[in-house]
């Protein structure tokens, strides 16, 4: 906790006073980053008191519903907790290691992942550029990339990892490919299709065709492909 939580507090609205209005994201979302941010970069320290949903709608001039929504999902994400006596304060470290909040954000890490390869390789970046981006950002917030190896989280050993109950077979409709995405059309049973938006790679790697046969990994927030 920082030396005085009021401190702290006030400073948080300051940096939220500065939310762009020209930035696509919701309001909410600007509110969860800015928050995340200074989670991240030491500016909130765990047991740091946030000013209430109503005292912070209040200073921006925004709707407590905005403000309320913010604070939920970072409750999901365990990024705050509610306080004793009211309010809300930065979660303790430990907290992150339950199971659950551990599970929302893996799926959470998943869907930024996701999003930043698919947005990197639609600029036309190579994979590389795109990791070596995300070491530099890691490493200029005094969190460097350790030198010893991660595990890939997809490929071979993905499908044995995946329960069979959440396992859907069909057959390649169709693909449309681009030079880097392609959109795969899954024809399943009683009529029922999916579609699919994959890397160029990955159609290549599982030789996907029109009348070939595809099996689809349903996940909390995506579709895998397999054999």
């Amino acid at each position: 906790m920082t030396e005085d939580p009021v401190v702290a507090a006030d400073a948080l609205v300051e940096s939220l006073r500065t939310l762009h209005q020209d930035d696509p994201a919701p309001v909410y979302i600007q509110i969860e980053r800015r928050i995340r941010m200074g989670v991240a970069d030491g500016t909130l320290q765990p047991g740091d008191h946030l000013p209430s949903v109503r005292d912070l709608a209040r200073k921006l001039g925004l709707s407590p519903n905005t403000v309320g929504r913010a604070y939920a999902d970072l409750s999901r994400e365990g990024v705050v907790m509610a306080r004793a006596g009211g309010g809300s304060e930065i979660a303790a470290r430990d907290r992150l290691d339950q199971p659950a909040l551990q599970r929302t954000r893996s799926e959470r890490l998943r869907a930024l992942a996701r999003q930043m390869a698919v947005r990197g390789l639609a600029l036309g970046l190579e994979p590389d550029e795109i990791a070596e981006a995300v070491k530099a950002e890691l490493a200029a917030h005094g969190r460097p990339v350790s030198a010893t190896a991660i595990r890939q989280t997809l490929g071979e050993q993905e499908a044995p990892l995946l329960s069979a109950r959440n396992r859907l077979r069909g057959r390649v409709a169709s693909i449309r490919a681009g030079e880097l995405l392609a959109e795969v059309t899954i024809d399943l049973r009683d009529g029922l299709h999916v579609i699919a938006a994959v890397t160029r790679s990955s159609v290549d790697r599982l030789g996907l065709e029109a009348g070939s046969g595809v099996s689809v990994y349903v996940k909390a927030t995506e579709l895998t492909l397999g054999h």
